[in-house]
This record gives structure tokens, sequence and C-alpha cells, in this order.
């Protein structure tokens, strides 16, 4: 597999411009951050999936009187128990489908030069797993993996401040259960299935926490990535 490499064939592939990295994890876990500080500190091309969606999207949320933005697209798509939802969702995953397939050919064509930040979205292991395991053949795939205390701190953000994510049926309300009562019961339950995915599509795993309190800059984040490398 082309994303599975070697500490010296980072260093070479980061030196000639031809590095592509995938970041994947939950929403909030820093997978937005630290691929902004790598465009910014290191020259990445920097590939946002959620901004590609969003695009694809805006008519959409014009159409419902929505300014855009990633809060009024989690509006838009709502939350498991809305009425919404399911039809939103499969929309949204199947925009997700079609922004990593865009993104794929373009690798697979080397239609990009420079490295390459590929920043996806939390629910990238919901699309299909050919689509992953095509990341993970044509870049490395560095998982940013959420502590017990960041998964809950994870959820409290989540209900403050709603994000987009798919759920999938792993949101399943007992019998008189209030819906934000499941969505609080439930929410572990997707975070612990979405781990055991991220964790087989990944080729290395950063303690989201370790990238958050110790890693200072760009290259401290690379070198970290490439250490974990054999």
């Amino acid at each position: 597999m082309i994303g599975t490499i070697t500490r010296d064939e980072f260093e070479k592939r980061l030196h000639d411009g031809n590095l592509a990295l995938t970041l994947i994890g939950m929403s909030n876990a820093g997978k937005s951050y630290w691929s902004a500080r790598l465009a910014q500190e290191m020259g990445f091309s920097h590939i946002c999936c959620d901004d590609l969606i969003e695009a694809e999207v805006g008519h959409l949320l014009e159409e419902l009187g929505y300014k855009g933005g990633i809060a009024d697209m989690a509006k838009w798509l709502g939350q498991p128990y809305d009425i919404q939802f399911a039809k939103n969702q499969q929309i949204y995953l199947d925009l997700e489908i079609a922004t990593l397939e865009s993104i794929i050919s373009q690798l697979e064509k080397k239609s990009s030069k420079g490295n390459i930040i590929i920043d996806t979205t939390g629910s990238v292991v919901h699309t299909s797993s050919e689509i992953c395991a095509k990341l993970k053949e044509l870049t490395t795939v560095v998982y940013l993996e959420a502590t017990p205390d960041m998964k809950h701190e994870m959820f409290e953000r989540y209900i403050a401040e709603p994000m987009p994510v798919v759920w999938g049926d792993i949101y399943s309300p007992s019998a008189g259960e209030l819906p934000k009562e499941a969505l609080a019961r439930c929410y572990p339950n997707l975070l612990a299935y979405r781990s055991g995915l991220y964790g087989g599509m990944s080729h290395v795993v950063v303690p989201a926490e370790t990238a958050r309190q110790n890693i200072k800059n760009a290259d401290d984040f690379l070198a970290q990535v490439k250490e974990i490398l054999l």
C-alpha cells in the first residue's frame, strides 16, 4: 500500500512535496485545527471535506432560508429524532461519498502537486469500506484518538454547538425514553462504533490529547506522526 510507509519514506515524500496525509477522528478531535496549521505553516494543500460538502448542499440551505455555514448545515441535518433527519442524513452521506470519490480520483491521477492534507468529516467511516480502503492505500491515514474525558467533552460541545453528525442506525431510543435522553445514552455507542472503524482505517494513531497539549506547531505534529511509523 502506498499509504504504509517507513520513517525514511515519510521524510523523503515530505521533502519532495509528495506526501498525502488524511486526518480522521470524531468531530472536535482536532482534524480541522491541524489541517489548517499544516497548510499555514508547512504549505500543505488543504482539502476540507466539510467545506466541499457545504458547497454542494448550499442551494438546499438557501431554499430553506439558511445563510450557510457549519451551524446552519447542522440545523438542516437535524438530530436523529427529527422528522427530516433520515432523508437529510442520506443526502449528506451521498454528497460525502461523491466528495471523497472526487478526491480519490485526483489522488490517483496525481493532478495536485505538493504535499496534501485531507481533512475528513467524522462520518468518513460511514461512507463505504471501499472508500476507506482507497484512502488508506493512497494516503497515510492519521487517527486523532479521543480520550474518555475528551469524549464526554465532545458530547457537551455537540449539544451546545451542534455539528453535522451521521448516526447511521446507532440512535435507538428505548420505550418511554425522551429523545434527548436517548441521544445522551446512544452517543457513547456512536463513539465506540466509530473508534473501531477509525482504528482499522489508520496507519498512525495520535492521541488527540497529546496533540492538543504537547504538540506546539505543524512541524512537531509531523515529527510525532513520523515517530510512530516503523
